[in-house]
């Protein structure tokens, strides 16, 4: 059985960082999921803009920016997977812990949202994937354009 109290792991012991889900299977998985993306991944910044509200007395809308750091691994797309135009040559894809830096749970990203990698910044573009078995969020599974 495993001890989700602990702060640390034993033998037999898996305790998820704080703000995972606390019971079963894919919790487990979540936890190693977000261990390996630490550990082989790289600091990652997303940013969301969403449309505020209008403004009569200026006349404008106020632009809601949210940002949030997290850890993912960036790979090439599969060759076979490229076809040009909804995945390109070019574009790179993004394994995401569902958790932030702190160990909570991430804000899910959507399409539009950007992400700052190592200085460069990406636009996820479709494919955006949850993975999310029996409603615990694994991964987020994202393709990410440059420009």
């Amino acid at each position: 059985m495993s001890d989700w109290t602990g702060t640390g792991t034993k033998a037999g012991t898996i305790t998820p960082p704080a703000g995972a889900a606390t019971t079963g299977f894919y919790a487990r998985i979540q936890a190693t999921a977000n261990r390996l993306l630490k550990g082989k991944g790289q600091p990652v910044t997303l940013t969301n803009i969403s449309a505020g509200v209008y403004d009569p007395a200026t006349g404008s809308v106020a632009n809601a920016t949210t940002t949030q750091t997290g850890t993912g691994a960036m790979v090439e797309w599969d060759s076979r997977q490229i076809d040009g135009t909804l995945i390109r040559a070019t574009d790179k894809r993004l394994l995401l812990s569902p958790l932030n830096t702190a160990g909570a749970a991430l804000t899910a990203p959507v399409l539009g949202d950007t992400v700052s990698i190592g200085g460069v910044v990406y636009t996820l573009v479709e494919p955006l994937k949850e993975v999310n078995p029996a409603g615990t969020v694994v991964l987020f599974d994202v393709n990410l354009r440059c420009g």
